[in-house]
């Protein structure tokens, strides 16, 4: 069916913009709109479940012109083992899938939300939609390799390699968990104010997502064939590459881009704001255009020459003129957010590496300089703007500017520069984090004790 595959990848690009549509339905208010609004939600799950039907039913039967039986099992009677094909096969990615969009159909009804008002809880399922459809449709021909879902013109007579083992689930299970947590913390995040069950939900999903965080690092570190060029092979090796990147979003989101919800909605109108935004702009696009070139002269991939320089300063400077562009957003209405310009350059920030690398899986190595940029993001209005009380310099300030120095530099000096950036590259976000989350409990007391003393 050559119309499947381009169907199924419609239904994910219309989960993006799918709280549009269904306000739409809701003003034409017809049995064809409510019918077709239906359908958009379900088509993702229903076409992962055919495609998972169809594999089992090629298993059951031995269907030598399926191209994974050919190359696993070969002729023969089907027997119970026979199913760890299912999942460590090309039917564990769409195993996965279908867990993924079943959970985000149903966010709505998670305990923590339960009681909230349905419009939040609607809202809050729509959210997760447009981040599990784009993170799928982004991650689409990795995830759904063209090869596994083609009849070859000839079949091998014999297997030609043994059913890969269960311990290829481990970064399945891993990109799942993050998709669907860190899917959890996007959409509160978007959902400024929206109550105390969804400040709940954000603070068990920031659990869960640091847990699968140090656990995929863990995982990486233990298996990656450090003394093979496993970077320069990323494209090759699997699911490595979606699973670094969905990495790379869990921990922004739960270190840097959810804490910023309350951070920054306790900022004031902002005396000073436009010289504020000039300086944050100015020390993100610095760190990411100068730690950029470094990580990659360091990995070694492009040479000894100046070609890691050039690409490095070439995908940091396509980053940082787009994080600079959507400046324009607020003023064409994209402003729902206690300081959207500063959320729309974090946002694009922490997206540039999963768009650039539709183009290019070396833009990978932006990694590193935006886990120590973004984090300026929340520090520095407090300390620009004039209508603010500033943290205390000794306590937030210099100690977040040293890690981020030290951070920015250690993994220059080691054998694996990238892997030690994961390592060490999310400490200054939770510090500034929670440096900046004591500050405004501190103030809030001192408040507090005021008026009870007037």
């Amino acid at each position: 069916m050559p119309w499947f595959l381009p169907l199924f990848v419609f239904g994910l690009f219309a989960w993006i913009f799918y709280e549009a549509v269904e306000k739409y339905a809701e003003k034409k208010n017809s049995p064809f709109w409510v019918k077709a609004i239906f359908f958009i939600r379900w088509l993702p799950p229903v076409q992962l479940l055919l495609m998972l039907i169809v594999r089992l039913n090629a298993l059951i039967q031995r269907d030598m012109t399926h191209i994974e039986i050919a190359q696993y099992m070969g002729p023969g009677e089907f027997s119970l083992s026979d199913l760890r094909l299912m999942l460590t096969g090309n039917g564990g990615v769409e195993c996965i899938a279908l867990v993924i969009v079943v959970f985000t159909l149903f966010s709505g009804h998670l305990p923590s939300i339960a009681n909230a008002r349905s419009n939040l809880r609607q809202s809050f399922r729509n959210r997760m939609m447009m981040f599990t459809g784009l993170a799928l449709l982004l991650f689409s021909t990795t995830l759904f390799p063209e090869s596994a879902y083609y009849s070859p013109s000839t079949f091998p007579l014999n297997p030609i390699g043994a059913v890969p083992s269960l311990h290829t689930l481990v970064p399945l299970l891993l990109f799942g968990g993050l998709t669907m947590f860190g899917g959890e913390i996007f959409a509160v995040s978007t959902l400024f104010f929206a109550g105390d069950n969804f400040q709940t939900l954000a603070h068990r999903a920031r659990n869960k997502v640091l847990v699968l965080a140090s656990t995929t690092i863990v995982w990486i570190s233990m298996t990656a064939e450090i003394d093979d060029d496993w970077l320069g092979k990323i494209p090759e090796i699997g699911l490595l590459l979606p699973l670094i990147l969905m990495l790379h979003l869990g921990v922004c989101l739960a270190t840097i881009i959810q804490p910023a919800v309350r951070i920054e909605s306790e900022l004031n109108h902002g005396e000073g704001r436009s010289w504020g935004m000039l300086v944050l702009a100015a020390i993100m696009a610095l760190l990411v255009l100068v730690l950029t070139p470094l990580h990659l002269n360091e990995i070694g991939i492009f040479g000894t020459g100046f070609g890691s320089y050039v690409y490095g300063f070439w995908i940091a400077a396509v980053a940082v003129s787009v994080m600079l562009l959507v400046q324009f957003l607020p003023a064409l209405g994209f402003d729902a957010a206690p300081r959207p310009e500063i959320w729309w350059m974090k946002m694009t920030l922490m997206s540039s590496p999963i768009v650039l690398c539709l183009f290019t899986p070396f833009a990978l190595f932006l990694i590193p300089a935006i886990w120590l940029a973004l984090p300026w993001s929340s520090l520095t209005p407090w300390f620009i703007e004039r209508d603010v009380t500033s943290p205390s310099y000794s306590f937030v300030l210099y100690p977040v500017l040293f890690i981020t120095i030290m951070c920015a530099l250690l993994p220059l000096s080691l054998d694996e520069p990238f892997l030690a950036s994961l390592w060490f590259g999310w400490i200054p976000g939770a510090m500034a984090s929670i440096g900046l989350t004591l500050h405004i409990t501190q103030s809030d007391n001192d408040s507090e004790q005021i008026l009870e003393e007037e």
